[in-house]
């Protein structure tokens, strides 16, 4: 089997380029102390002028208080905020050097229910700032990413690995800002204008840092565009070495999710928390009398249940308090407008969806009070569905399925709304095992996708038209998909499990080949020896000697006696000691060269990569019966694959020796005989918006089992699944729908996914990556609301 993929080609950056970059670094921080007085100052004048222009003594008091503050503690964060860049700075580096990791300035579904709502509101105000500093500088930024990354050598815009990005000068005014003793309060009143003013601060900052780097010499390389349908193409440069205008991505402004501004991050933390259970001002707002429901579908009965944005309750205001009491009246009242919007919107995508695919009638809900509650909850569950609709991962069968359960999943949310924050729900659990299932097939046309299709349709689909009670009616779907899939995976899971024993056993030997290896290295007269002869040692002949330690069932401390040769081997290698004694080396031949193809047919070891070392034993045995001083051997020329060889050292742990035997139960792909390719064939088009054919320049991010890839294999695409990691993450097992494995080392596998014969789909799960969606339409929605 033979794997193919190209490298491209990157240039190295000139010592120029590199040292202009260093430069500008060591510039940039400074003119920190100086960057954060002026930001300070222009902050100091916009409180000034909100001040000024309040229309109540509580505004005016707060913003009074807000610029003394400031104007109080300039010199403090003047000298803070140098060292804090610093640190962002090495934080920055840190990460690229090694996996990526969560953004500070995104938010995610399954973390929300662990937050505060102090934590929300930073979230949020981060969101805020990094938008605004985003849209201030989306040009000049874009200009120089293409000039930083071209001095330091990449061969494509990669805005991740530009240091100076606006979220690192962010984060490093957000850390001397908390350090600061005021109150949240004034910290709010602070950052708005902060972010304004360093926004105006970094365009000129990367203004000028662009036509440094340009007099210097650097010339920008390709550009990374998104398009329109999500996906990233790189492009040149434009016509003076301008790149196309171009920001990091904003999680804010790319999320799909267009969610009901009453769907904001603190909502949805209340929702996930179980606060909206009982609200019976709320309730009388969507409480309306019962009528026949025989002949109504799902979206009839909840248009009219939950739709009657004329009769609002009356709220009686007390008698006292009036200043405090009506403006929370009148925000009830507003939200209650805000709830029959989003139901109104609601039961119309409702009777859409089912008008256009052709279902039947779902059954209605059970009829409910929860008001706000209720409203958030028919809002995520319609945001998430649309969100894995919209997945460009799943098959469109896939997709029209999930929004046929859309009903069903509406009528748990409001029987059991831990369906939300409960990870292992069993409806969560359901869509999560669909969905992470059909992702074995890359086309409608792929075996084994009628069927798949066919047991979903026979076993879930009932639940697109049932009354819900609670999670046991998803249980007990989910129970009996199980059951119709192990059957059909049972022949698979054998072979799987024989592939995964074999590797086990290849990677156990080569560990204890690798200690072996150590301690024969250091053997006194190891270095005596022809070089050929030491790497023998070191490799194949440990292997043997592991092999046989593994297997033996006599308990013996060298079966085989493998390590008993290893002696009279380096000794019948050294013709100056052998010709005083060739008695015994004529007795010991016979059974010297016996044991060595014994023990290497123990691992099954290919002959053709022993024959030099056959070779040259034989011409060192002959010059012990030749008279006369040694003469310097001359050994066979290598093969030209092994050219240039390093010395001979113990054996690492990396790359494990499997036996053709070995590889051909566990569909192994040697590195050193996979062929290179000129050209990379295309990605399927069914593959994610995130997996391109352009090439990975970014560390391959470590997989969990499960994990599904597309695997260029023998000059088409393979869809395949990750099924086993070794004990010492070195070791990979894929399997694929139709059974297929294939295993490689970790070098191997990064070395695909650099050159673009691997591409990575499930870095998060299908579900959770639309829960996720939904957590940044909250966050856009708060971020906008505060604006």
């Amino acid at each position: 089997m033979a794997l193919k993929h190209t490298t491209p080609s990157a240039p190295a950056p000139s010592a120029s380029d590199t040292t202009s970059y260093q430069h500008i670094v060591h510039d940039v921080l400074a003119q920190a102390r100086p960057l954060m007085e002026r930001v300070a100052e222009a902050t100091r004048m916009a409180l000034q002028a909100r001040q000024d222009q309040a229309r109540t003594p509580g505004e005016h008091h707060a913003m009074q208080e807000a610029r003394q503050q400031l104007s109080r503690l300039t010199s403090v964060m003047g000298e803070r905020y140098p060292d804090a860049l610093r640190k962002a700075l090495d934080q920055e580096a840190a990460q690229n050097e090694e996996k990526p990791t969560r953004s500070l300035f995104s938010i995610h579904f399954d973390d929300l229910e662990l937050m505060d709502e102090a934590q929300i509101n930073d979230s949020v105000e981060r969101a805020r700032a990094r938008q605004v500093l985003i849209s201030a500088v989306e040009g000049p930024l874009a200009d120089l990413d293409a000039l930083v990354c071209a001095a330091l050598g990449l061969p494509r815009v990669q805005p991740e690995h530009n240091p100076l990005r606006p979220e690192v000068f962010l984060q490093a005014l957000q850390t001397v800002v908390s350090q600061m003793q005021v109150t949240d309060q004034v910290r709010h009143d602070w950052m708005g204008p902060m972010a304004q003013a360093l926004g105006a601060e970094l365009r000129g900052l990367y203004l000028a840092q662009t036509d440094r780097l340009k007099l210097s010499g650097v010339q920008p390389v390709g550009y990374a565009m998104r398009q329109a349908d999500g996906q990233v193409v790189y492009v040149a440069p434009a016509e003076g070495g301008v790149s196309p205008g171009f920001a990091s991505d904003n999680d804010l402004s790319t999320a799909e999710a267009h969610a009901d501004p009453l769907l904001t991050l603190d909502r949805l933390r209340r929702l996930l928390l179980g606060e909206f259970s009982e609200n019976p001002a709320l309730a009388q707002a969507s409480a309306t009398t019962s009528t026949p429901e025989s002949e109504e579908n799902f979206a009839d009965r909840f248009a009219r249940e939950f739709e009657n944005p004329d009769q609002l309750p009356r709220i009686d205001p007390p008698a006292t308090d009036f200043a405090a009491t009506v403006p929370a009246a009148f925000e009830a009242l507003q939200e209650m407008n805000q709830v029959s919007h989003m139901m109104e919107r609601l039961g119309g995508q409702r009777s859409q969806a089912s008008g256009s695919a052709g279902a039947n009638p779902a059954a209605p809900p059970r009829k409910h009070s929860g008001g706000l509650g209720e409203a958030l909850s028919m809002e995520v569950v319609a945001l998430m569905v649309d969100n894995i609709a919209r997945d460009s991962r799943l098959l469109w069968p896939v997709q029209q399925f999930i929004r046929a359960l859309e009903p069903a999943l509406m009528q748990l949310a409001l029987a059991d709304p831990r369906f939300f924050s409960h990870k292992e729900h069993a409806a969560r659990r359901l869509l999560q095992d669909i969905t992470d299932r059909s992702l074995a097939f890359s086309s409608t046309e792929a075996p084994g996708f009628q069927s798949f299709m066919r047991s979903l349709m026979n076993i879930a689909g009932p639940l697109a038209t049932a009354t819900i009670e609670g999670p046991d009616d998803f249980e007990h779907v989910l129970q009996q998909l199980h059951a119709k899939w192990a059957e059909k995976d049972q022949q698979r899971k054998q072979e799987r499990q024989r592939a995964i024993e074999t590797l086990q056993h290849a990677e156990q030997r080569h560990l204890l080949a690798a200690r072996i290896s150590r301690d024969l290295w250091l053997l006194p007269d190891f270095g005596k020896v022809p070089d050929e002869i030491s790497r023998f040692l070191l490799g194949p002949w440990a292997q043997v000697m592991a092999q046989a330690r593994l297997t033996t069932t006599t308990g013996r401390a060298d079966p085989g006696r493998y390590e008993e040769l290893v002696d009279a081997l380096i000794w019948s290698a050294q013709p100056e000691l052998t010709r005083a004694n060739t008695g015994r080396l004529a007795r010991l031949l016979p059974k010297l060269l016996a044991k060595l193809r014994e023990g290497l047919a123990s691992i099954d070891y290919p002959a053709t990569r022993t024959e030099a070392v056959f070779e040259l034993l034989m011409e060192l045995h002959q010059q012990a019966f030749k008279p006369g001083p040694r003469v310097a051997t001359q050994p066979p020329a290598p093969p030209p694959e092994a050219q240039a060889v390093a010395p001979p050292v113990p054996l690492d742990d990396d790359d494990p020796w499997v036996a053709p035997s070995e590889a051909k139960e566990s569909g192994y792909v040697d590195i050193s005989q996979s062929p290179e390719l000129e050209s990379v064939v295309p990605a399927p088009e069914s593959t994610s918006s995130d997996a391109t054919a352009a090439p990975h320049l970014a560390p391959l991010a470590p997989l969990a089992i499960g994990t599904w890839v597309n695997l260029q294999v023998a000059g088409h695409w393979e869809r395949t699944q990750l099924s086993w990691i070794g004990s010492q993450g070195n070791l990979f097992l894929f399997t694929s729908a139709s059974g297929r494995t294939q295993s490689m080392t970790l070098r191997l596998l990064d070395r695909l996914f650099q050159q673009g014969a691997m591409q990575v789909l499930t870095e998060q799960t299908v579900v959770d990556e639309a829960l996720d969606a939904v957590a940044q339409a909250a966050m856009r929605n708060s971020v906008e609301s505060r604006l």
